[in-house]
């Protein structure tokens, strides 16, 4: 599983800077991509990747702000061409989502060819999708906006070869015969499956922020408290703390101090304004704990278990 950088601009692009989108790819595990909001000129950044648009089943926006869904319809309506024909597909977001689709596709004569369903959330909403569940928390911003918290399912734990070789039993299409069962037999024995079988694997955790002042509560830090990876706004990066909450936004400094008494394996910080010049972002990012990584489009980043990682 990994996350993919679509966009990671705050408000108004920049030449290098797309707004906010992301693909959680979990081609592996569910045989899907999950995308996370829907910045402008969508379409155009996947055409930069091997991402299919058809491979899309679930949809999360965070919330309703321009840079975040503008190119939301555009890229329904090219999935219908893109091999997405008759494949269903869920959109999950704030109130207001369901009847914006409605009347921009009702005013543009767009029809799509496949099963949409458009599902409105709330705060403490909790989805289940194929191999994940989701949590939704409302944040601090403006309007409405969202945290998804992605809790992947358990797996069973890995089949211990050496202790079926024990018994006389050698390598072959017949260990993934026992591992799919719960008794089998061998020379007129019969054995618990479980007991060839290693510790359960926690399932990874994901929790991907919408626009936000930085929250500090205890509800939401034991939410997204043990993720393996946070991804966060950090529209400010420059010690401007008061400007930050004004805007409903967060300052990097602050969200890094939120949360020291936390545990992660990794912490993206992306929404980034584009008064900033790369060469001050490169050099910020060389400064930050190996584990903590500033976004910019095209950022690829593996999602391990929650474990300090290196840049």
């Amino acid at each position: 599983m990994q996350l993919t950088v679509l966009g990671s601009g705050a408000g108004l692009p920049s030449k290098k800077r797309n707004t906010q989108s992301y693909i959680l790819d979990a081609i592996d595990e569910s045989n899907q991509y999950i995308l996370i909001d829907a910045g402008e000129a969508l379409q155009h950044q996947i055409l930069h990747t091997n991402i299919k648009p058809s491979k899309i089943k679930n949809i999360f926006i965070t919330h309703m702000h321009g840079d975040h869904i503008y190119g939301l319809p555009g890229f329904l309506s090219s999935r219908a061409h893109q091999g997405g024909e008759n494949l269903p597909l869920t959109i999950y977001g704030p109130k207001g989502l369901k009847e914006w689709l409605k009347v921009t596709f009702e005013i543009s004569c767009s029809r799509l060819n496949y099963p949409l369903n458009i599902i409105e959330v709330e705060h403490n909403t909790q989805i289940e999708i194929d191999k994940f569940k989701v949590d939704v928390h409302l944040l601090d911003h403006t309007i409405d906006s969202y945290l998804y918290v992605f809790r992947e399912e358990n797996k069973k734990g890995a089949l211990n070869t050496e202790k079926l070789k024990e018994i006389g039993i050698k390598p072959g299409p017949i260990y993934a015969d026992i591992k799919n069962s719960s008794v089998f037999e061998y020379e007129g024995i019969s054995y618990n499956t479980e007991d060839f079988i290693g510790p359960e694997i926690k399932g990874r955790k994901i929790s991907i922020h919408g626009d936000t002042r930085i929250v500090s509560d205890s509800e939401y830090l034991s939410l997204i408290d043990s993720s393996d990876l946070i991804v966060h706004e950090a529209t400010y990066l420059d010690n401007e703390n008061e400007k930050a909450h004004q805007y409903f936004h967060s300052e990097i400094s602050g969200v890094l101090n939120n949360f020291n008494d936390i545990s992660y394996g990794h912490l993206l910080l992306s929404h980034l304004s584009n008064r900033y010049e790369e060469e001050f972002l490169l050099r910020l990012d060389g400064e930050l704990p190996p584990n903590v990584y500033l976004a910019h489009d095209f950022f690829q980043l593996p999602i391990l278990h929650n474990s300090q990682g290196s840049k």
